[in-house]
């Protein structure tokens, strides 16, 4: 094929643009904007990331929940004791970045405070949280999966942090996943389940699939006998280059390896 007919189309930008929209302040203005077309369609994508999550049994009854920053002060989130499989547009809240609730005739979600710590910390403009049962099984156990084993899992989530327990909808769970967001997309949340931010919601439930995926594939390696096999630091260097390429969060001060520890033997490593 001649050369001359490639193209190269750039990535797809689902991001719901906050810092160009308005930035209503008045309960008129309020009012009109969570009823605009604009966040109404916003709405419509959290209500699908919804059932995404409830299909592949990342959320039972009420569990998990879900946010979008649509302003500089405003937060659409997922209401309280709602199923987020059958989620509707009309049940999605409005809050402040103070978590205090401005639209929606349901109460919002006790944990957008979360949310809004890892907005304001690491910069999301999307979060997802959920209880993915894979990765859960990892967090029970107080646990995280090790990295330097699969390029796509160190380049995506670098090496997942694990923050430490905190009361479900209080400051101090806030608080301690925020200071993990820094490092990764992914946090494990100690004895609860996992939160990820991203560029739009759809981006967010990906990183929860792939973490799931990732530590699926890690407990049945547990299972058949042999041991893991980590890579040489070099591949784990060449992993942070291409995430730091494409603008992801990767602390300066953290090791190459969180750990040489698996399944109860130390780990070999192949390669350069």
């Amino acid at each position: 094929m001649d050369s001359k007919l490639y193209i190269d189309p750039p990535l797809v930008n689902r991001a719901y643009d906050w810092r160009k929209g308005p930035q209503p302040k008045t309960r008129a203005a309020l009012d009109k904007f969570f009823a605009s077309p604009a966040i109404r369609a916003v709405k419509r994508q959290m209500c699908e990331i919804g059932r995404r999550i409830y299909s592949r049994g990342y959320t039972d009854g009420n569990g998990g929940n879900l946010s979008v920053r649509v302003g500089e002060d405003l937060v659409l989130c997922s209401p309280t004791l709602c199923c987020k499989g059958f989620m509707m547009e009309e049940d999605i809240c409005l809050v402040d970045m103070l978590a205090g609730q401005l639209c929606g005739y349901r109460p919002r979600t006790s944990e957008v405070k979360v949310h809004i710590a890892m907005m304001k910390t690491a910069g999301w403009d999307a979060c997802v949280h959920c209880h993915p049962p894979h990765c859960n099984a990892f967090i029970f156990a107080g646990q995280v999966p090790p990295n330097g084993i699969n390029p796509e899992a160190d380049i995506f989530f670098n090496q997942i942090p694990l923050a430490p327990y905190g009361t479900p909808g209080t400051d101090e769970v806030a608080a301690n996943v925020a200071a993990m967001s820094k490092k990764s997309n992914v946090v494990f949340m100690e004895n609860h389940g996992i939160v990820c931010g991203a560029r739009d919601i759809e981006e967010a439930e990906w990183f929860a699939e792939n973490a799931d995926a990732y530590c699926q594939v890690l407990l049945l390696a547990a299972g058949h006998g042999a041991k893991l096999q980590q890579v040489g630091p070099k591949s784990v260097e060449d992993f942070l280059a291409i995430r730091k390429a494409m603008g992801l969060p990767v602390d300066a001060k953290q090791p190459l390896y969180n750990t040489r520890r698996f399944n109860g033997y130390t780990m070999k490593r192949t390669g350069k």
